[in-house]
């Protein structure tokens, strides 16, 4: 459940950062050199220009860089990882993309218990440790102290602003503000414009590429007060709290929950739902005494994968990655996991593209990355997901959908897809449990539904 986040005092409402113990931030926060200096020399010129310092962005910074790519890094916050714009929700398959440091693994998630209306809560669990929730602003600012050991330069509070052809689109002259202030004044040249700056992307815009429009608005609340069990996600799924999603509740740590909401935006207010829906745990936990530390607020983009996301031409030569470019769960807002590969890829491609004018090495990245960790199953699979959410305009439509995920072939879906099967083994076969299910329940769905799904495994 990825969110494009704000993060303010509980009381004061002032931006707040989060500082674990074990993160060094003086590595990661710019020196007041390097916040005040203009870069406008001719010595500033780069290879490739980053735009986000989170995981798509510097996947992709540490592997250009270690590729021999002059790489710079800007990142509109302050520091590093001092906006969290992320739930911090890992799949395991994370690990076989990057080696996370155990520090940063805090809850591992072991049972999923699902509360629809009208029927008792679903529960799944398994031994094995599915997923985790990740301290996400140190896990980043160790990711950026990886990419900088590459060779990658990094600038905090430099919010990208432009980019204007020279050369003849051989080069983009990129200004950027400083402190966080968005005036003119500092700018360097690349050869490679890279857009890793969420779902509502300047670079997108900028560069005339695609642009999400099919967006969820979230909110959470990290929770001081609320005990519950340290290896369960708990989901209420109601239409009126979340029309299109849901409202979770999470271990965040030892001692902190996640208290979340997301669902079609502008058709309910987060923050209204997050103040009301505390009895929507009752079963679980007494929120009655809970303290927010945090507050965050955001969008995800749940809309697919982006189909104009590269130019190379005369306008000059942009790649949009991760959210940016649509690489997200459309049901479930995972982005993680996609971002982390796709910057992966893109470095290689942007590699070859700069240094040895390979032709086409950047639009055989692209036209290949569904192939990459089955990353195009479980798209396809969430995009379908999201289909049938967006359905859901009432909570007798949850009841009927989540009564049929209460069946015992439904639970077995639930429970191969959630907690058993990685995302590199997800394919068509998950259509056909589907298939399957509906087969036992006919009744459940009609024509239109069915004929959507037979669109769908068709292509499958």
């Amino acid at each position: 459940m990825g969110l494009a986040a704000v993060v303010r005092r509980a009381q004061k409402g002032e931006e707040r950062m989060t500082t674990p113990s074990h993160t060094t931030v003086s590595s990661i926060a710019p020196s007041p050199a390097e916040r005040s200096s203009p870069v406008h020399t001719e010595a500033a010129d780069y290879d490739v220009v980053v735009v986000g310092a989170s995981f798509a962005g510097l996947s992709f910074a540490g592997g250009a860089a270690a590729r021999g790519l002059r790489t710079l890094v800007l990142e509109r916050d302050a520091e590093v990882g001092r906006v969290v714009r992320t739930t911090g929700v890992l799949f395991s398959d994370v690990l076989d993309v990057l080696d996370v440091p155990e520090r940063y693994l805090m809850n591992a998630v072991r049972r999923i218990r699902l509360r629809p209306p009208n029927h008792e809560p679903i529960e799944i669990s398994a031994a094995a440790h599915r997923f985790y929730m990740a301290d996400v602003t140190g896990l980043l600012r160790w990711m950026a102290e990886q990419a900088r050991a590459h060779g990658a330069e990094l600038r905090a509070g430099a919010p990208f602003l432009d980019a204007a052809p020279e050369a003849g689109g051989q080069r983009l002259r990129v200004t950027f503000g400083a402190d966080g202030a968005r005036a003119l004044g500092n700018s360097v040249t690349a050869r490679y414009l890279i857009g890793a700056d969420g779902a509502r992307s300047r670079v997108a815009q900028v560069m005339g590429l695609d642009t999400n429009t099919h967006l969820l608005a979230g909110a959470e609340w990290l929770v001081e007060g609320a005990t519950i069990p340290r290896d369960t996600f708990h989901l209420v799924m109601d239409h009126a709290l979340a029309p299109g999603y849901c409202v979770w509740l999470a271990p965040h740590g030892d001692e902190l929950a996640a208290f979340g909401v997301a669902g079609h935006l502008r058709a309910f207010s987060p923050s209204e739902t997050l103040r009301i829906a505390q009895g929507a745990f009752a079963d679980v936990a007494d929120l009655s005494g809970l303290r927010v530390v945090e507050r965050k607020a955001g969008v995800i983009p749940v809309g697919g994968r982006l189909k104009r996301v590269h130019r190379d031409d005369a306008r000059g030569r942009a790649l949009l990655l991760g959210d940016a470019a649509g690489l997200c769960g459309a049901a479930t807002g995972g982005g993680i996991y996609p971002a982390l590969i796709s910057g992966r890829l893109a470095a290689h491609a942007v590699a070859n593209a700069v240094l040895d004018d390979v032709p086409g090495a950047v639009p055989a990245y692209l036209a290949n990355l569904s192939q990459a960790g089955r990353l195009g199953h479980y798209l396809k699979i969430e995009v379908w997901l999201r289909w049938v959410l967006d359905r859901m305009a009432s909570n007798a439509d949850l009841s009927v959908f989540y009564g049929l995920l209460g069946t015992t072939e439904g639970r077995a879906v639930l429970q191969r897809t959630l907690l058993e099967t990685p995302i590199v083994n997800m394919d068509s076969g998950f259509f056909g449990m589907l298939r399957s299910l509906l087969g036992h329940h006919p009744r459940v769905y009609g024509s239109v539904f069915r004929g959507a799904l037979r669109r769908v495994t068709a292509r499958a």
